[in-house]
């Protein structure tokens, strides 16, 4: 396929700042998306448009999350969930792929499938996050939802290293300030729950310790960066917290007083606690045991329950059979807990073990220089395309061939080991404009091919104009003075089983490029 060569303008620097503001005018959604009627839908719609028709699927991966928490029912958000899940591991992005496994493995998702697929989704969710690269935007999430399903199984310390990590993840800046206020007040929740299931088993010295912890997480969430119910719902978590342990100096917090709050239902077995008078006391839980639902709310429905058992064998004066039995399924409860955790420990080591041997396996695939595959990955890569491993097998795909301008010229001038360097990072550029089935090969020498999971050759065309663009622009000095380098490129559209042909029609391309001065795109 002949064609003019395409200049580089600042177009592709337009178009790269636009992705970016619309980058975070999708992440500005999310914290609305978990807050009731505060999404703008709206503002949605236009942005997924927006990023549908420039084909930045990073933009319509954090539009899709909005959309799911933004859902009222979980029949509304599963097929959002498996849209995310499937867009994530096409992209091949870790983060987002261990984001939606988490999120589906918690017990709001998990209903109609087998526990022991979430907690295996969740067990490789925690090993993707232990190897995962630090600075993605949305790393923080991903551990808060496996902090989530860890928290949905009674496994604490699980949990709360999850939201400890999902601390450590973010940043000083005024972006994150928000997002760490969300992981704060989940930390918070994980203590409250924690504090509930303890005292299922009734009073005991621990209890102390554990309110203590709870009311720290409570106090130390910012609550100037959170929604005004997200602050209503930490006041409550206090009270439910000085109702169980309460504190040794000074007075309890005031009971909350607003009715319509998310988590209202939590101060009638606070005032369970605090009521003198049984009977009162057992009115109060009354309300609260109806309303909950004992399969997602199980720490609170079965402290209820207890509770009530309790003030049942007070208002009689003995310890009734209700009251044994609540104590004895406390106890079978823990014991099944610490198994749990047993098992769970042995998936996440199999799941290491897993991802371990597949490191090693793809290492033969990988060119040892620059960290991009070598043409024996590319073999198992189009392998893999041809039988469909990533959806429908593939027809048309690009081929796109990059070749360093007067590389030798560089060699000669500044040596092998900074030649070496240049190869290194002209490689990272070229992983800025691949996608999860997309392939970077390092073809020989200085030529890199590019193999593109699209048969649009104006989409194509225009992210080597970015990578062209994102080369000759990059800070070349800091490697020496007077150092420049620029690419050309070749590309074609054509039949994957026919690579061989569609290599050639690149490097036809490749060596128009050349052929009208370097530096360019030419098809």
């Amino acid at each position: 396929m002949g064609g003019a060569i395409t200049s580089v303008s600042g177009t592709a620097r337009a178009r790269t700042s636009d992705h970016e503001a619309l980058l975070m005018e999708a992440r500005g959604l999310i914290l609305s998306a978990q807050t009731p009627g505060s999404l703008d839908t709206e503002q949605l719609a236009g942005l997924e448009a927006r990023a549908a028709d420039d084909d930045w699927d990073d933009v319509l991966m954090v539009a899709g999350y909005v959309r799911l928490l933004a859902a009222d029912t979980v029949e509304e958000r599963r097929p959002h969930l498996g849209r995310l899940l499937e867009r994530a591991r096409a992209e091949g992005d870790v983060v987002w792929e261990a984001l939606a496994l988490g999120l589906g493995a918690t017990a709001e998702m998990w209903d109609d499938r087998p526990r022991l697929d979430a907690d295996r989704d969740l067990t490789r969710a925690t090993v993707l996050l232990r190897g995962a690269p630090p600075g993605h935007v949305m790393l923080a999430s991903a551990h808060v939802e496996c902090a989530t399903g860890y928290l949905d199984r009674d496994m604490w310390d699980l949990a709360l290293e999850h939201t400890s990590s999902a601390a450590d993840s973010l940043g000083a800046d005024e972006r994150d300030a928000s997002r760490m206020a969300t992981t704060m007040y989940n930390r918070a929740e994980i203590q409250l729950r924690r504090l509930c299931v303890t005292r299922q088993s009734g009073p005991a010295e621990e209890l102390h310790e554990l309110g203590v912890l709870a009311r720290a997480a409570v106090h130390r969430v910012p609550l100037e960066l959170l929604p005004e119910s997200w602050r209503v719902d930490l006041h409550i978590f206090e009270n439910l917290v000085d109702a169980i342990a309460p504190p040794t100096s000074g007075e309890p917090r005031p009971l909350a007083e607003d009715d319509e709050a998310e988590f209202a239902t939590y101060l009638g077995l606070a005032r369970s606690f605090t009521d003198p008078d049984p009977a009162s006391a057992r009115a109060h839980l009354a309300s609260a045991i109806e309303a909950w639902d004992r399969v997602r709310m199980p720490e609170l429905y079965l402290l209820a329950l207890t509770r009530d058992a309790e003030l049942e064998a007070e208002q009689l004066g003995y310890p009734t059979a209700g009251l044994r039995v609540a104590r004895e399924l406390a106890q079978r409860r823990q014991e099944a807990r610490l198994a749990a955790l047993e098992a769970i420990g042995s998936l996440i080591q199999n799941e290491h073990l897993s991802t371990e041997h597949a490191r090693l396996r793809l290492a033969a695939e990988v060119d040892a220089l620059t960290g991009v595959a070598n043409r024996r990955g590319l073999e198992s890569h189009v392998a893999m395309l041809l039988e469909g491993a990533h959806g429908s097998p593939r027809e048309d795909v690009t081929l796109v061939l990059v070749d360093v301008d007067h590389f030798k010229r560089v060699n000669d001038t500044h040596g092998h080991e900074l030649g070496d360097e240049v190869l290194v990072r002209i490689a990272s550029s070229l992983r800025t404009v691949v996608r999860g089935t997309d392939l970077v090969v390092r073809w020989g020498g200085d030529e890199f091919l590019l193999l593109l999971d699209t048969d649009r050759l104006g989409t194509a065309r225009s992210r080597c104009l970015e990578l062209a663009e994102r080369v000759r622009h990059d800070f070349w000095e800091d490697l020496a003075e007077d150092l420049r380098v620029t690419v050309s490129v070749g590309l074609a559209v054509g039949k994957l089983a026919d690579l061989d042909g569609l290599r050639q029609s690149a490097d036809r391309a490749l060596y128009r490029a050349k052929e009208r001065g370097r530096d360019g795109v030419s098809t």
